[in-house]
């Protein structure tokens, strides 16, 4: 035994870990693992913003601009668990644990509570966007509210319906929208919307494209106010995304896209 261990340790009978040892001990790494908030991936987060319904992007909080279209990895598709805290008056509310698998592997099942609060449902994605201003931007999308959850199971159908159909255009092309309801005791409530556009391949090569056909034209945006300038259309290039590596997120490269103005939520 090596001296600096033994004196610090001292002597022990075990050489090597016998298996049910080394069992617990990875049992032991993957529960810690699965409740503990890794943050910085270097992919920003897509959000919802609760109180006019706008989409923005990453730390700053970047507005998704008007038309943007994003293709979302097929395989980035995930579903498991998240723990966020609800604690009474000010104190801020934090995430606390998670735990994500792919969705072509099984569903992890529910870990126990963390400090009393539970795990509920999480789905989630990861996109890049294809034209416009933000043209290869990389973006993380992940909630587990009930309108995200019906939203994704439409999200999911549409996929599923896809892959029956024609699994070598298996990944969504869609523009962030969303609607809103009134709720008795929260007053409105805004919910996601993934209006599918377009389908793509995992290189990002449009179906639309492939086929000769224009593809499906967005919703008009809402008129301007009178004092404000009419927002120019965007182009809508071809784009080729390559993977970083088989049954990986693909990399953030993108083509070069026009630029345009970019949708800001409203002053207050």
């Amino acid at each position: 035994m090596n001296d600096l261990v033994k004196k610090s340790f001292g002597s022990t009978a075990l050489t090597s870990l016998d298996d049910d040892v080394a069992a617990r001990l990875i049992s032991g790494i993957e529960d810690s693992q699965s409740q503990t908030v890794v943050a910085g991936d270097g992919v920003d987060l897509i959000k919802l913003d609760k109180s006019d319904g706008s989409w923005s992007m990453g730390q700053a909080s970047d507005a998704v601009q008007d038309g943007a279209q994003f293709w979302i990895n097929v395989l980035s598709l995930c579903h498991g668990h998240v723990c966020w805290s609800n604690y009474e008056g000010k104190r801020k509310n934090e995430r606390l644990g998670e735990i994500m698998a792919p969705m072509s592997a099984p569903k992890p099942a529910k870990p126990n509570p963390i400090d009393g609060f539970p795990f509920k449902e999480q789905r989630s994605f990861e996109a890049i966007c294809l034209i416009g201003e933000d043209a290869g931007r990389k973006v993380k999308f992940s909630n587990g509210s009930v309108g995200t959850l019906k939203a994704f199971k439409k999200l999911e159908d549409a996929v599923k319906e896809q892959l029956r159909r024609n699994r070598n255009y298996p990944c969504p092309v869609v523009e962030f929208e969303s609607d809103k309801y009134r709720h008795g005791d929260y007053g409105w409530i805004q919910n996601p919307i993934f209006r599918i556009v377009d389908w793509a391949d995992l290189q990002g090569n449009r179906l639309s494209e492939a086929n000769g056909e224009e593809a499906p034209a967005p919703a008009p945006a809402p008129k301007p106010a009178p004092a404000a300038a009419a927002k120019p259309s965007i182009k809508k290039p071809s784009l080729k995304v390559v993977p970083e590596a088989a049954g990986e997120p693909l990399g953030a490269a993108a083509a070069e896209a026009p630029r345009g103005p970019r949708r800001r939520p409203p002053a207050a």
